[in-house]
């Protein structure tokens, strides 16, 4: 038996949140956004900041599905609200998939228009799991993520289209996933003709109205595959498909609110994503059973209204706080619909201070940060890269910090390095610039000689010394003169050490040898001890600290051989010749008597 979805109601929004990027590709698709003028002179051009949001719309697809995803990406400046100038670059990645088409890059530039651009995402070919959007603004990062069902679950996703006339005829797509042939597809328990069957996708030609032809019907889409098999498996979508007379989409149906919450004080730029939405429109934020208030719209189109929050304060009081309900009306047909709990109020995320504000790199311990309005889920970033959250409530965050590598031995009294902190809550990607710092500081074992015990030996190596001090820990390396010992048991406070044979010259002094007669003796030499934390690289000298004893023997000069008379160049006899061969008294050349 084929395995189905175990939440209706994540496959319900599934459905929804999916035919918005059908709706977005079809040819009711939103108008251009108007073009906004960038942002004053001087209000800070290049180097603002911004809140981003990034949203996925459907948020849940089965891999390999050959329907794309719409990726919205928006950025408002953080200091005055304003969208982020005309042809402004965002990057957008994705962990896993690709944008544009399947099998392309997974990362992809575009230019914001009016703060705003959206692009297809595809999902992996056959992993199932979580993929991470990112965008990236000028350095200001907003982020989403999509489910990716395995492709083999059965499920129905979405109907594409959901709205249809009552004589039927028209060419609808069936989405989901798990799709086997032969299958059986109908409308209110009116069989359609099945055109094509693929792994996430069904193409039928809708069946009459099971219903009177000239009422509205709303009616459920069922499936079935592996018909009569062993395995054959039904699942069905309620509501799916609307008999309409005349075919009128002008039923309006919320699929999404984004963002999903707001400040009190509200003007937060909301998307309203469905079907059916016809201008003029009234949109109103409403507490259950209490105080409704009226949004101030922005845009239309048939799949999406935009609108600003209204205040929950003054007037609007009763919504401080609240989670709200969105209900949208088409005004000249007077049809409305609404979702519940679709946009929360609450405080402006505000960060007040850090504590401690400086932590040790290789035991950070836990940082708690002060504010308000904070809510879970929520993302603490140090230089960027994501912390463990222990605990959130709406005025404090606790986190454990990563370790800091220790690199290199930093100068004397100076902190190992220095991290900023940024609080962002997924709920809204609203991300608050942090006016706190978290320090981290290193108590960096930082080697220091004091003694060298004995402080003399053979310059032949092989004198067991004592290298006596404080910050002594393993792994260490000890050098006398640049040579490097063997090192033996080592604590804080001394290192056993086995000195090295002395490499360089002995500097020599005149003596006189035995029978009187002069001669030349080596003299002792100090080097110095050297002791360095192979770790941290921190180091430290000794100078003169242990004297190389050589052989102190006298030892006689050797007295130069004279060269032989006859092969010295000179006529010692006075004879006239010189040196053999032209002297006939030299036998050879090394005759040493010139005159024999």
């Amino acid at each position: 038996m084929k395995t189905r979805p175990t939440l209706r109601a994540l496959s319900r929004w599934t459905a929804y949140a999916a035919l918005a990027v059908a709706a977005a590709c079809s040819s009711d698709s939103p108008t251009e956004p108007t073009r906004a003028p960038g942002p004053p002179p001087g209000t800070g051009g290049a180097s603002a900041t911004y809140n981003v949001t990034v949203t996925a719309s459907p948020g849940t697809v089965a891999a390999g599905s050959d329907d794309p995803v719409v990726v919205t990406v928006r950025a408002v400046r953080t200091d005055n609200g304003q969208p982020a100038p005309n042809d402004t670059i965002a990057v957008i990645t994705a962990t896993e998939g690709s944008f544009g088409a399947p099998g392309g890059e997974n990362a992809v530039t575009v230019s914001l228009i009016d703060g705003a651009a959206q692009v297809q995402y595809f999902p992996p070919t056959d992993d199932a799991g979580t993929v991470v959007i990112r965008a990236s603004v000028a350095g200001s990062v907003g982020s989403t993520s999509i489910t990716i069902l395995e492709a083999a679950t059965f499920f129905i996703s979405f109907v594409d289209p959901n709205v249809g006339s009552p004589t039927g005829g028209e060419e609808v797509f069936i989405h989901g996933s798990g799709f086997e042939e032969p299958v059986r597809v109908s409308f209110g328990g009116a069989n359609a003709r099945v055109l094509s069957v693929s792994p996430t996708r069904i193409r039928v030609i809708a069946p009459e109205s099971p219903g009177n032809l000239n009422e509205r019907l709303t009616v459920p889409v069922t499936v079935t595959i592996n018909v009569n098999q062993e395995d054959q498996a039904t699942d069905t979508l309620p509501g799916a498909y609307t008999y309409a007379p005349g075919g009128s989409p002008d039923q309006p149906a919320i699929f999404s609110v984004t963002p999903s919450s707001g400040p009190n004080e509200g003007g937060t730029r909301v998307s309203i994503i469905g079907s059916g939405f016809v201008a003029p429109v009234r949109v109103d934020f409403c507490v259950s059973g209490g105080t409704c208030v009226e949004a101030e719209v922005l845009n239309v189109t048939s799949n999406r209204v935009e609108v600003r929050s209204p205040a929950a304060t003054g007037f609007g009081s009763g919504l401080r706080n609240e989670n709200t309900t969105v209900r949208v009306q088409n005004i000249n047909s007077g049809l409305s619909t609404e979702l519940t709990q679709a946009f929360r109020y609450g405080v402006t995320l505000v960060i007040t201070g850090i504590a401690p504000d400086v932590v040790s790199a290789e035991n950070p311990g836990l940082v708690t940060i002060f504010g308000e309005g904070f809510e879970s889920p929520l993302l603490v970033l140090l230089d960027g890269k994501e912390q463990a959250v222990i605990s959130v409530t709406g005025s404090q965050v606790v986190f454990r910090p990563d370790p800091f590598p220790v690199v290199g031995c930093p100068p004397e009294g100076q902190p190992v390095g220095t991290r900023q902190v940024a609080v962002r809550l997924l709920t809204t990607n609203v991300q608050q610039p942090s006016p706190v710092a978290l320090k981290y500081t290193a108590d960096i074992p930082r080697p220091q000689i004091v003694s060298v015990q004995p402080n003399s030996g053979s310059g032949g190596g092989g004198t067991a010394v004592t290298v006596g001090g404080s910050g002594f820990d393993a792994p260490v390396r000890v050098q006398f003169d640049g040579s490097s010992a063997q090192v033996g048991n080592v604590t804080s406070t001394q290192i056993q050490v086995t000195t090295p044979a002395f490499t360089g010259t002995f500097p020599t002094e005149a003596c006189t040898a035995a029978g009187n007669v002069p001669g030349t003796r080596r003299r002792p030499v100090s080097v110095g001890v050297t002791v360095t934390n192979l770790e941290t690289g921190c180091t430290d000298t000794l100078p003169g600290s242990f004297v190389y004893q050589p052989d102190t023997t006298c030892v006689p000069n050797e007295a130069p051989e004279p060269s032989p008379e006859c092969d010295n160049g000179e006529d010692d006899d006075l004879d006239g010749d010189t040196d053999f061969p032209d002297d006939a008294e030299c036998d050879d050349a090394n005759d040493d008597d010139e005159s024999a």
